[in-house]
């Protein structure tokens, strides 16, 4: 039993350091966010980061009850980073994603 535990450890310490942790950027400092082309390119930057980072890590950062639903990764990803952004840039997104017709899920 106590080999079992130890190698069970080494094997659990072995996958955290070949495994990176998840990273996703998001850069929007070049974007002119008082026009609507620099808010389009924001709203399609933060669409692009989310289907990329979930492509990636979807799988493993998507619980496991919510796997039927295709959106959850995206809109988890979606909701942290706009979290993340300063209230302007949150704003720039917001009225991008009204622009653009875009309600509820859809990217």
């Amino acid at each position: 039993m106590r080999q079992t535990i130890l190698f069970s450890i080494l094997l659990l310490s072995a996958c955290a350091e070949s495994r990176a942790e998840p990273v996703a950027k998001l850069a929007y400092g070049d974007l002119t966010l008082e026009s609507r082309e620099g808010r389009v390119a924001l709203r399609q930057r933060v669409s692009r980061a989310a289907q990329d980072y979930c492509a990636t890590y979807g799988a493993e950062m998507t619980p496991h009850a919510s796997r039927a639903d295709p959106y959850y990764c995206t809109d988890m990803f979606r909701s942290w980073i706009v979290g993340k952004m300063r209230p302007e840039v949150r704003r720039a997104y917001f009225l991008a994603r009204h622009e653009a017709g875009v309600k509820g899920r859809r990217l």
